[in-house]
């Protein structure tokens, strides 16, 4: 499924995709899956294909409306799709950093 995800954005021309591995941590889900939007119309157009090709539903979703950050939870992973201002001021890559495992994934390149 995250490489469906992945995937999915990747077409949708996503931009600069990253996996970080969460699973030893106490957080409650195994994955995020972080990817830029060019603005806030595009970060809603990302969540959006990404909600209607997906097989499952997410459990919970946030951000959607406004589109800067739009947070997609599909209890394994997360999927974080951010407007590019909004993903430098949040810095979930640095605050993850040791935890990232791919970093501008490419899904059709690599699998998990």
């Amino acid at each position: 499924m995250l490489e469906r995800a992945a995937a999915i954005l990747e077409e949708k021309k996503g931009e600069d995709l990253v996996l970080v591995d969460l699973s030893d941590t106490t957080i409650p889900t195994s994955y995020f899956l972080i990817a830029t939007g060019e603005n806030e119309k595009h970060v809603r157009a990302l969540a959006e294909e990404l909600m209607e090709r997906m097989p499952l539903s997410p459990e919970h979703e946030e951000g959607l409306p406004e589109g800067r950050w739009v947070l997609l939870d599909y209890g394994d992973f997360v999927v974080h799709i951010f407007e590019r201002e909004a993903r430098i001021f949040y810095d979930l890559d640095g605050l993850w950093s040791d935890k990232i495992v791919k970093r501008h994934w490419s899904p059709r390149s690599q699998a998990v």
